[in-house]
């Protein structure tokens, strides 16, 4: 092992440090699932897209998703390795800096804005009680308490989430009964079938939809790394993967769809795409009680969703590019650079977002699933993966393949706005497999086939 490309919490995962459990991996899912982001989107879809035609957008933004997740999600739980471990494969040990890079873009984006929705249901709780008002204060308790809670690793998150989860699913379920109790309307008659202008693309709104969750289908593998699966070594592709599939079918794809669901409906009878403003209008100032139980609710959901989702992929980016900080300081830089970006300030461009940031990491999805599945069968030189001078140097560091793809990659899909991601990741895909056994594999010999485990000790 080299110590300029290695840092202890890079190290693939031994046996003793897989300790998420079916329902940990789940709540996680959930927990990143079930907030406001999802929420705000699901809302600023409409009038623009017709309610049945978000719900259809929905089912095929999380089902994608999903795919990408077990796809990528197999290098972590086969190897125990990182998402920017695995990018020194694609990019090279220097390059693999880029792809982290842009990855950390909609991390610091989201961590942001979901901290700064926190405070705001802090700051209206603190104003109930006792008439003192101080957002900035807010914002900065709120992401120091992230921050500490995420530098204790996915485990405390899961059980942080164990008694977030619950509460959230309640209240979120308990505001959508009550908008349409309190505006007469039925889900099927008047939600479903509410007037649309019908001027998004259905890719558009997919990708509105996924975009964000594009960025989670990257970072994978830093989850599924740390889950229990027993026998991995016996088991084929799909033994290994079924536990994974089915904890982010369930936290992904019912919990995302209730959130979205709740958000259109507030968008539908309220007009309105700020939870802190559904559940002032929805409830009114003469309950109290139940605006207290919301407001810390959705501060709950902000705080769920940031430590597994935009704390701690970016996270692992850093100790990447700068293998010499620790996991809290790399931790602590990255809830800091999401605060000072103060991202709120786009509030009302969340689904244009999520549609950039998705194009931006459409070419990456796509080079790592070619890299991984076609070039090298699932099977790879881990130990390579931890020198600087290893088989991944190429030249100079770089990938060449990686690069140029990704690069053509970008200028082709700022043409197809709407439909950058799909056109990117299939760039990608294509890219990169003739770029490497024309220009690369011939030059720079990558072992294809043959298997090389780094021992860790537990």
């Amino acid at each position: 092992m080299s110590s300029d490309v290695c840092n202890k919490d890079l190290l693939p995962t031994t046996a003793s440090g897989r300790t998420l459990s079916f329902l940990d991996f789940t709540l996680l899912w959930a927990g990143m699932t079930v907030n406001i982001a999802g929420f705000a989107i699901g809302a600023q879809l409409y009038p623009q897209l017709a309610p049945v035609s978000v719900l259809w957008a929905i089912f095929g933004a999380y089902m994608m998703v999903t795919v990408l997740l077990v796809l990528n999600g197999d290098m972590g739980i086969k190897y125990g390795i990182t998402f920017a471990v695995y990018m020194r494969a694609c990019y090279g040990y220097k390059g693999s800096w880029i792809p982290g890079l842009i990855r950390t873009i909609p991390c610091f984006f989201w961590f942001g804005f979901q901290t700064w929705v926190g405070a705001l249901a802090i700051d209206s709780v603190v104003s109930m009680l006792t008439g003192f008002t101080c957002l900035p204060l807010w914002i900065i308790l709120f992401a120091a308490m992230q921050i500490v809670n995420a530098v204790y690793g996915l485990k405390a998150m899961a059980k942080f989430d164990l008694v977030a989860i619950p509460m959230l699913a309640i209240v979120f379920i308990a505001i959508f009964l009550w908008m349409l109790k309190a505006n007469d309307a039925s889900f099927v008659a008047d939600i479903l079938h509410a007037p649309a202008e019908n001027t998004y693309s259905m890719a558009f709104a997919i990708m509105g939809i996924a975009g964000g969750w594009i960025t989670m289908a990257l970072n994978s593998p830093d989850l599924t790394r740390q889950l229990k699966i027993k026998n991995i070594d016996g088991q084929g592709f799909v033994g290994r993967n079924t536990i994974p599939f089915a904890g982010q079918f369930l936290g992904l794809v019912f919990a995302g769809a209730l959130i979205l669901i709740v958000g259109l409906t507030s968008s539908i009878l309220i007009g309105e795409w700020n939870p802190i403003d559904v559940v002032a209008k929805t409830f009114g100032p003469d309950k109290p009680i139940i605006l207290f139980i919301c407001f810390l609710t959705i501060t709950f959901a902000q705080w769920s969703t940031n430590t597994a989702a935009n704390l701690m992929p970016p996270t692992y980016i850093l100790l990447n590019s700068f293998p010499k900080l620790s996991y809290a300081k790399a931790t602590v830089i990255s809830g800091i650079i999401g605060i000072a970006i103060m991202p709120w300030e786009f509030c009302d461009y969340l689904v244009q977002f999520q549609v950039f940031s998705s194009s931006l990491l459409g070419p990456i999805c796509g080079i790592m699933l070619a890299d991984y599945y076609i070039i090298r069968k699932m099977v790879l030189n881990v130990e390579d993966l931890y020198k600087s001078s290893g088989q991944y140097t190429y030249a100079g560091g770089f990938n060449p393949a990686a690069i140029i793809t990704t690069l053509g990659a970008f200028v082709v899909g700022y043409f197809v706005p709407d439909y950058a991601f799909f056109v990117t990741f299939i760039i990608g895909v294509v890219g990169y497999l003739i770029l490497m056994r024309c220009m690369v594999m011939p030059k720079y010999e990558q072992n294809v086939g043959r298997e090389v485990l780094l021992t860790v000790e537990e």
